[in-house]
């Protein structure tokens, strides 16, 4: 009797042992190699983008309606759901509603109208196919493996945390951005430790595949920490707040607008215009299109005076914008890296306009802006602990606190739950 109980208790730690340690460490593997091609992938078309627009700067109208009406195309055909638009809002539906189950075709179909619509000039995050393309692996192996709902389901934000850190490098604040996201007041707590072993193989397969750190922020000096520095902290949360309460108004103001125009004319015709709008935006500020990496990484890194104020503010204005027509008119993409441009933006301007050391104050609106967009207040104050490390870590927390309850449950996400 003893010995049958303890073959029962051996074989249940086996099971439990596979199932959380070794499963997600197998997806973390299968998932960083896909995130490398993922990004392999999306550097051929971006160059391909600037290929075009180098030979004369009107065809940036031309790269912009190849990359709304090819993201729109690519997923009428090959996704089965026909619906485009931020990525990381079809992950919380399959997630919240649907037990984790995300097709294949719809895995693959959108991933690839992501990485069409970013890499020809489209305003959006590539780590919305990111968490899609985690998520949607992991829910293909799990059930293909025969798991029950709740372990396909857990299995699902493992496979989707894996994905956001094997791409944007920030380990922490990607595990801690997956489990977080799927609620504006809670955090899905029973999933951290397999995520975190999905998420870290996940993380050094795509390093080793792709061969570099990939970092998209550039090497900031922090301004020492002064009772200063809570003052403005302070300020930066509720002019974040403001900005964000800005963004997710427009947001859903361009996607109602959309939709209500889908009911009288052609969904193409309604991508071609967006791209012809999209394009006239891009000639006037360049930097306001694309996944933006080179200028957060250069707000990160800017000296005091380096950009004009003039230009801060067109550019803060107008990646709002361009960033609601990408994602409303027919492209895919994600909101996280926008929504991290923005708030570099904002930074910026507020150490310009009061002759501040830019660096710690950029991160510092970084953080505040994504707490308050996307109720993600644990990942928004670890980004800035992985960046620029932990002496700057107060007024960030008092930044993001503010801008993440000032606005209430405003949330960029449609299908983001108040609590579990």
């Amino acid at each position: 009797m003893i010995g049958s109980k303890a073959r029962h208790d051996l074989d249940l730690n086996g099971r439990i042992f596979a199932k959380d340690w070794l499963l997600p460490m197998m997806l973390g593997i299968t998932i960083g190699l896909a995130i490398s091609l993922l990004d392999s992938f999306y550097r051929i078309l971006n160059s391909a983008s600037l290929l075009i627009s180098n030979l004369n700067s009107f065809f940036r109208i031309l790269s912009a309606m190849i990359a709304l009406c090819g993201g729109y195309l690519i997923v009428r055909l090959l996704a089965e759901d026909k619906k485009s638009g931020c990525g990381t809002d079809l992950l919380l539906e399959r997630y919240h509603w649907h037990n984790g189950f995300l097709s294949l075709r719809d895995t693959i179909g959108r991933t690839l109208a992501s990485i069409v619509t970013i890499g020809f000039g489209g305003s959006a995050g590539l780590e919305g196919p990111s968490l899609l393309l985690g998520g949607g692996i992991s829910s293909f192996i799990t059930r293909r493996l025969g798991l029950n709902q709740r372990d396909v389901k857990k299995l699902f934000l493992c496979g989707s945390a894996a994905g956001f850190s094997a791409f944007f490098r920030a380990l922490l604040t990607g595990i801690l951005f997956a489990l977080e996201i799927p609620y504006k007041r809670d955090i899905e707590t029973e999933v951290f430790i397999p995520a975190s072993i999905a998420s870290i193989t996940a993380y050094f397969a795509s390093a080793i595949a792709l061969g570099r750190a990939g970092k998209i922020f550039g090497g900031t000096n922090c301004p020492n920490f002064s009772t200063p520095s809570l003052l403005h902290a302070v300020v930066l949360g509720i002019l974040a707040a403001l900005i964000a309460l800005g963004f997710t108004k427009v947001f859903e103001k361009t996607n109602s607008t959309v939709e209500k125009l889908a009911g009288r004319f052609s969904m193409l015709y309604i991508a071609i215009s967006g791209g012809i709008l999209l394009g006239i935006i891009g000639l006037l500020y360049p930097e306001a299109l694309g996944l933006g990496y080179d200028f957060i990484h250069k707000t990160t890194t800017a000296g005091l005076g380096e950009f004009d104020l003039t230009m801060l503010i067109g550019l803060l204005i107008f990646k709002i914008v361009a960033t609601s027509i990408t994602l409303s008119f027919g492209g895919s993409g994600g909101l996280f890296v926008p929504t991290l441009y923005i708030g570099g933006t904002l930074g910026l301007i507020y150490a310009q306009a009061l002759n501040l050391e830019p660096s710690g104050y950029v991160m510092l609106a970084m953080a505040a802006l994504l707490a308050a967009t996307s109720k993600t207040l644990l990942a928004s104050v670890t980004l800035v602990a992985e960046t620029i490390g932990p002496s700057f870590i107060i007024p960030t927390v008092i930044s993001a606190a503010l801008s993440y309850f000032i606005t209430g449950n405003i949330s960029l996400y449609r299908n983001q739950l108040l609590n579990n």
